[in-house]
C-alpha cells in the first residue's frame, strides 16, 4: 500500500505537470501533402500545455488533466523510496488508469511546497514536441505524513484530432519522508 501511494503521489506529483506513442498504420502518402494536411507543432503549442497540466494539478482537476492526455496515452513511473533500497515500477495505459491514480492521489495530498520546478522544450520536426520537468516539492499527506520528492518527467506531445495531447510519459522519481521537526 505505502508504495503504490509513492508511486501514485510521484506520478501525479509530476504528470499533474504527463505519456510511449502509439503507432497506427496509415497509408502511403507523400510528405508534402502529410505537412499540408496538418498543422505545425511548435514549442508555443507544447507550452500551453504544460501551463494547463500545472493548473490542472494545482487545482486538483481530474478531468482538466485528463483533457491534455491522449485516449491510447502510456505512462511509466519508476519511483526510488528513502535510501534507493526500494524501487517500484508502474504502468499506467489509457483514462481509465490515469483518471483512477489522479483520483487516489489528489484525495491523499494536502499541501505541496514547490522547491524546484523548471521545464526544458524541444521540438522534433513539425510534428512532435518533448518537454522534460524537473520538480523537487514537499508533500503532506492527509494522513500527517511529510514528504520530499523530486523527479524528472519526459512529456512526449503530439497532434491527436487536431489536439495538442500529451501521447507518452515517462517518469523517474525519487521520494523519501522528511524528518520530524522536534
Amino acid at each position: 500500500m505505502k508504495s503504490k501511494f509513492l508511486a501514485y503521489s510521484t506520478l501525479a506529483f509530476c504528470l499533474t505537470t504527463v505519456i510511449p506513442l502509439s503507432a497506427k498504420a496509415m497509408p502511403i502518402v507523400p510528405p508534402v501533402e502529410v505537412s499540408q494536411a496538418t498543422a505545425q507543432l511548435t514549442e508555443a503549442d507544447v507550452q500551453v500545455v504544460i501551463d494547463r497540466l500545472q493548473t490542472a494539478r494545482n487545482n486538483r482537476d481530474v478531468e482538466g488533466t485528463l483533457e491534455l492526455i491522449a485516449p491510447f496515452a502510456v505512462t511509466v513511473v519508476t519511483v526510488e523510496a528513502g535510501n534507493g533500497l526500494s524501487t517500484v515500477t508502474t504502468r499506467l495505459e489509457g483514462m481509465n488508469d490515469h483518471r483512477q491514480m489522479l483520483e487516489q492521489t489528489f484525495s491523499q495530498v494536502q499541501t505541496r511546497e514547490s522547491l524546484r520546478n523548471y521545464v526544458t522544450i524541444d521540438m522534433i520536426d513539425d510534428n512532435f514536441g518533448i518537454a522534460k520537468i524537473y520538480q523537487m516539492e514537499n508533500l503532506a499527506t492527509t494522513a500527517g505524513d511529510t514528504w520530499i520528492a523530486a523527479s524528472q518527467t519526459v512529456l512526449r506531445l503530439g497532434r491527436v484530432d487536431g489536439q495538442v495531447l500529451v501521447t507518452s510519459a515517462t517518469v523517474d522519481g525519487w521520494i523519501s519522508a522528511r524528518p520530524s521537526q522536534d
